[in-house]
C-alpha cells in the first residue's frame, strides 16, 4: 500500500481518484490485479458514512470489472489499482460506477501504452 501511494500514477475524475502501478511479474503469466477502495476519515468522520463510500466504490467497480479486463493486456505483470473517493457529498451509485468506467477506460489505454513500449520488435 505505502509503495502503491509514493510511487504510483494518479489520474482523478472528481469525486473518484485512481491510484495505479503496473510491475514487472515474471511468475504471473496470466497478469495479477489489485483493488482496493478508500475514504478518507478526515472528510467523513463517521465509519458508517465511510463504509458506505467504499461499498459504492466496491460496487462501481465490480460492475465494470469485466469490460475494464477485456480491455488490458496484463501478461506477466503486476497492476495494482485504489480508488480513493475525495468529495464531502456523496454522489448516487449510477455516478460513481460512470465516474469509474471512465477512470478505468483511460487506465487500460495508459497499460496498453505501457505493454506496447515494452514490447521487443521482432
Amino acid at each position: 500500500m505505502q509503495f502503491l501511494f509514493s510511487n504510483g500514477h494518479a489520474i482523478t475524475n472528481f469525486p473518484v481518484r485512481l491510484i495505479y502501478t503496473v510491475q514487472e511479474h515474471p511468475d504471473a503469466p496470466e497478469g495479477i490485479l489489485n483493488v482496493g477502495v478508500g475514504a478518507p476519515s478526515r472528510t467523513f468522520r463517521k465509519a458508517v458514512a465511510r463504509n458506505r463510500v467504499k461499498r459504492l466504490l466496491r460496487e462501481g467497480y465490480r460492475l465494470e470489472k469485466p469490460a475494464f479486463e477485456k480491455l488490458i493486456l496484463i501478461k506477466n505483470k503486476q497492476v495494482a489499482v485504489f480508488f480513493l473517493y475525495t468529495d464531502l457529498n456523496v454522489l448516487p451509485q449510477k455516478e460513481i460506477q460512470a465516474k469509474i468506467q471512465v477512470l478505468l477506460a483511460k487506465l487500460a489505454v495508459k497499460i496498453n501504452a505501457i505493454n506496447l513500449s515494452n514490447e521487443v520488435p521482432a
